[in-house]
């Protein structure tokens, strides 16, 4: 590619980059979630958005990797964006499938194994308004 055309087409897509950003309206908070990959880290933690009523985290476990007992001092929900996992509360066992979710009480210890040897990823919503 010469330099001479080089330069329209970078110039064009910060344009359309630009444009896209402007038209997001006011209040809409775009958040991306990825399939995983087969390989990485055991336990990856992205914050996907922080925002004054929820935060919203996106955990991925590998390899026979469990998120091991804890809680949260807000109500969260939990959902298995990709892949499947076991949510465990007071030693009961719930499958989570992809798509499923399921909503916590503050303060409820609870822990996330994958169904299998697959990566699954969980998305957390931390909802920041109330420990009810």
């Amino acid at each position: 590619m010469t330099p001479r055309l080089a330069a329209p087409l970078l110039v064009g897509a910060l344009l359309a980059a630009a444009a896209a950003v402007a038209a997001t309206p006011k209040g809409l908070h775009p958040v991306a979630v990825v399939t995983p990959a087969a390989e990485g880290s055991a336990k990856e933690i992205v914050v996907l958005a922080d925002l004054p009523a929820v935060k919203i985290v996106a955990i991925t476990l590998r390899a026979g990797t469990v998120l091991p007992d804890h809680s949260a001092p807000v109500p969260v929900t939990i959902q298995a964006a990709f892949g499947a996992a076991t949510l465990t509360v007071d030693g009961v066992s719930t499958p989570l499938g992809q798509g499923a979710f399921v909503v916590l009480d503050a303060n409820t210890t609870h822990k996330v194994t994958p169904a299998d040897n697959s990566p699954v990823t969980v998305l957390v919503h931390h909802h920041k308004g109330g420990g009810q």
